[in-house]
């Protein structure tokens, strides 16, 4: 049975919400999803996300993976006790500023949420954030848009609340371009959706230094895994590093190349970069 959409049909454009992603977030939800598809892990890929909220405008600075627990009926919920543990840590930690949390992460099809992340979102919604925005990375799009400078593999949204009536409407419309409000009142029931929001890629020089630090050094690690397979088949180790950390380096050099030649803006080619480490380290066979 196919259920109906729970991406609103408002446009992203219609939300006053504004977005400011850090890199750090990007590097969080990729090394997590790489480590849980070596792993072969069958459980979902949920995290949190801290950051601040002023008015309309939400930071989104750092993430942790969180531990989940599966209902009898199929359902999937955060382990309260241990995520109140650790949500609390971090707030320790990170006291000036106060970071918050300021929604979840999880994959999802590129048509966006489906009924099994309702459970976690509502969880978070009810006891932490009720306007908790969700992080939505889609595993299907990584070889898609892996050119340089491509789009991010993701979609942020926030939660709204929307009738039924109102909804099917907004689908009708959406073909003739017409947004016509809903003048006679009887709307019916409001249920939960999702509604995409716009998000700029924030970061410092200081931040960029050290997720550059980090891509390098996620590099030097899988050339080392693949050594030891490697070996494992009569190769000699310290060939198939040097190897494979000659290919990393001509990689790297190749992408500095190209960013160098191009006439890009300081966001374009920030993004440029992020694009290009996002989809390196993230398996697409997930």
């Amino acid at each position: 049975m196919d259920h109906p959409s729970l991406v609103s049909s408002q446009k992203a454009s219609d939300s006053g919400l504004q977005i400011h992603l850090h890199p750090l977030v990007l590097l969080t939800v990729s090394d997590l999803i790489t480590r849980h598809t070596l792993r072969r892990q069958t459980e979902p890929i949920v995290g949190a996300l801290l950051g601040q909220q002023h008015g309309r405008d939400i930071t989104l600075e750092y993430a942790f993976e969180c531990q989940v627990e599966q209902g009898n009926n199929g359902t999937v919920a955060l382990n309260q006790s241990w995520f109140a543990d650790r949500l609390q840590q971090y707030k320790d930690v990170h006291r000036a500023p106060a970071l918050e949390l300021m929604g979840w992460f999880t994959t999802t099809p590129v048509t966006g949420p489906e009924l099994q992340h309702i459970s976690i979102h509502r969880q978070i919604m009810d006891r932490y954030n009720e306007t908790a925005v969700l992080l939505a990375f889609h595993p299907s799009e990584v070889l898609k848009g892996a050119s340089i400078g491509g789009k991010l593999p993701l979609t942020i949204y926030e939660t709204i609340y929307e009738s039924m009536q109102s909804f099917l409407k907004g689908q009708e419309q959406e073909d003739d371009g017409d947004r016509r409000m809903d003048l006679d009142g009887q709307e019916g029931p409001l249920d939960l959706r999702f509604r995409e929001v716009p998000y700029l890629v924030e970061t410092g020089e200081a931040e960029m230094i050290g997720v550059d630090f980090v891509a390098r050094g996620g590099g030097n690690a899988t050339s080392i895994d693949t050594s030891a397979k490697q070996a494992s088949n009569g190769q000699a180790s310290q060939e198939a590093v040097g190897e494979v950390s000659a290919q990393e380096a001509g990689s790297y050099k190749e992408a500095k190349a190209l960013n160098d030649s191009s006439t890009l803006s300081s966001e374009d080619e920030e993004r440029t970069f992020l694009h290009s480490v996002f989809c390196k380290f993230t398996p697409a066979d997930i």
